[in-house]
């Protein structure tokens, strides 16, 4: 898998926001605030998203297991997202699912690109 022209800033942005989610993850855990476990909750959507973007543009083909891994993460984002404004344990496991399954693609997509 090649990195595109331009991945070296995105890489870094989506590495600031993965130490910016552990930070607030772990302020959170620590103090019990709830805000902050909101923020975590979001934080984590609006990662998956990122990396699921970052891995759509890094597809070799239209129909790979990088294009899966990268539609599941985005969907598991925004649903992740969706279940914190709205408080639905449904959606919320619906996006956990979603997420786990575009990481399951992910690391399927290494193990055939090696």
């Amino acid at each position: 898998m090649e990195l595109t022209a331009g991945s070296t800033t995105r890489s870094r942005a989506v590495t600031g926001l993965i130490l910016g989610y552990f930070a607030v993850f772990a302020y959170a855990t620590i103090t019990n605030d709830p805000l902050a476990a909101t923020v975590t909750q979001l934080g984590f959507g609006i990662v998956a998203i990122a990396v699921g973007a970052m891995l759509y543009g890094q597809r070799p083909a239209p129909r790979s297991a990088l294009t899966a891994a990268a539609g599941c993460l985005v969907a598991g984002g925004v649903l992740t997202v969706g279940a914190v404004l709205t408080q639905s344990a449904v959606v919320d496991g619906l996006s956990s699912l979603l997420v786990l399954l575009g990481l399951g693609c992910y690391g399927y997509a290494i193990w055939r690109a090696n």
